[in-house]
């Protein structure tokens, strides 16, 4: 790593010319500059070889910790890259300035939550559900591919001068899926202190609810203007975190309805396998939002996320926030038909042997929450559900959404341990890690390929012969993906 310091007028990659920072975080720091090509403002983000952490280290440690640092750093770059939505910075270019790797990526003027919070606090419901829900679509988009933040705190959330919320600081995040590298940052765990999910503290695995835990204490700062757990003198900031319920957020403020106390409650859940889904919590707080033509907050913020509610052709940022998905009935209350459902499984399978998988697919992927929901992860139809939805996106060319659904398939609704049930979980994770290889994850890939093998030769005959064709297909890919230099190799890290 370079030691020379960063100053104001230097030109980053040739085009990002550098005006002012805008601050340091433990790793990093982010500068104000203008993009030279475009004319417009960005931030470049650079990574900080300086800091008072690296600096306690004797110089093997430190050197293992750059290195890890700089793998993150190149990890942030490859997800921000594949992140498609106004709630997350556009990633425009990344390189090397004076030996420290940097990001250039969308400036947003405005403030973070935090600020937001200790100045404006107690918000009115309107005002808090806005932030909550455009940072659940957000989540959403990060999830879908899927991506785990592992970060999420009013710090990392920015409420831009138009009123979008945005989350930043994709530094630790981590793309879920079979093999991903994990990076540990030495003698210490991830996340911040105060929105640590439980397994974070205790240094378990991190997936989809693990974020779920973190927005949940942010939700509840948002609506109860104080956080789920405070130091009381009584248990300590982290075995509250770790053993003690929350009161709900209604006990703290007025105004808040009964199912958001509920979801708040059921994000902060200790297993994570009783938090809610980010389609469950947006499809709570959906219906909550400002609508257009809802009345201005009272008093008038300068910074107001109701805006993109209220007014939604006045937004700044190009690309629209995602509109939810329409309810499975004109009936809210109405129970799934499941001849019906297995008529629209009929149709996603002659739409999927077509090779143009269509509306059927689409429907399948609308439904397959609430199939889960009502008739639990044992009927053999729910599995249909998200395996059909899996194949079909995948042909549809929407890789992120089919490793959603083939992962969910493979953890969730594939029970027991018998020659089958082995098979199956085999093929499943099999036709994941193809899906990954469109995300550049070649070494996960042959991670996969490699298990499916050790599973193959524990099965009777017919079914190792079925695994090792799945198996073949995708080292073919595999090998495809290695040899030809259109498509490239992106290094996991």
């Amino acid at each position: 790593m370079g030691s020379q310091s960063i100053r104001a007028g230097e030109v980053a990659g040739g085009r990002y010319k550098l005006s002012e920072s805008l601050g340091k975080g433990g790793m990093a720091q982010v500068w104000r500059a203008k993009d030279l090509k475009t004319g417009q403002d960005v931030a470049v983000k650079f990574l900080r070889p300086d800091s008072e952490d690296l600096r306690q280290l004797d110089t093997l440690h430190r050197r293992d910790e750059l290195d890890t640092l700089r793998a993150r750093f190149r990890r942030e770059a490859t997800l921000l890259e594949q992140l498609d939505h106004p709630g997350i910075p556009e990633l425009y270019g990344h390189g090397s300035h004076q030996e420290l790797p940097y990001m250039a990526m969308r400036l947003v003027p405005g403030v973070t939550l935090h600020k937001f919070l200790r100045e404006h606090g107690p918000l009115t419901f309107s005002v808090a559900v806005a932030v909550a829900a455009q940072m659940a679509e957000a989540l959403a988009c990060a999830h879908t591919l899927p991506v785990v933040h592992r970060d999420l705190k009013p710090q990392n959330v920015m409420i831009s001068d138009d009123g979008v919320v945005v989350l930043i600081d994709f530094g630790i995040a981590k793309p879920l899926g079979i093999g991903a590298t994990q990076y540990t940052r030495h003698g210490s765990t991830l996340g911040s202190r105060g929105y640590q999910a439980p397994e974070q503290i205790l240094e378990r695995d991190t997936t989809a609810r693990t974020d779920i835990y973190s927005f949940g204490c942010v939700c509840f700062e948002l609506f109860a203007d104080r956080a789920p757990f405070v130091v009381d003198g009584t248990m300590g900031l982290i075995e509250q975190h770790l053993h003690e319920d929350p009161l709900a957020p209604g006990l703290f403020a007025a105004g808040i309805p009964d199912a958001v106390d509920d979801l708040v409650l059921r994000m902060l859940a200790k297993d994570p396998g009783l938090r809610p889904s980010i389609s469950e919590v947006q499809a709570v707080l959906g219906p909550l939002t400002p609508c257009v033509d809802s009345p201005e907050p009272r008093p008038r913020l300068p910074w107001d996320p109701t805006a993109p509610f209220r007014l939604p052709r006045e937004r700044s940022v190009g690309r629209r926030l995602p509109v939810p998905a329409p309810p499975v009935s004109e009936n809210e209350d109405e129970w799934l038909d499941a001849s019906a459902v297995e008529r629209v499984c009929d149709e996603a399978r002659r739409e999927i042997r077509s090779g143009k998988p269509r509306d059927a697919v689409r429907r399948l992927g609308e439904l397959a929450y609430q199939a889960r929901e009502e008739w639990g992860s044992r009927r053999p139809l729910v599995r249909q559900i998200w395996e059909l939805a899996a194949e079909g996106s995948y042909l549809a060319g929407d890789c992120g959404a089919a490793v959603h659904f083939y992962q969910g398939a493979a953890d969730d609704l594939v029970h027991g341990e018998g020659p089958q049930e082995r098979a199956d979980r085999a093929v499943l994770r099999l036709r994941l890690a193809r899906c990954r290889l469109e995300f550049g994850e070649i070494e996960s890939a042959i991670r996969a390929v490699d298990e499916a093998g050790h599973v193959a030769a524990g099965l009777p005959a017919p079914l190792a012969a079925w695994v090792e064709d799945v198996r073949r297909q995708v080292d073919a890919n595999i090998a495809g993906r290695l040899t030809d230099p259109k498509l490239g190799h992106r290094p996991e890290a």
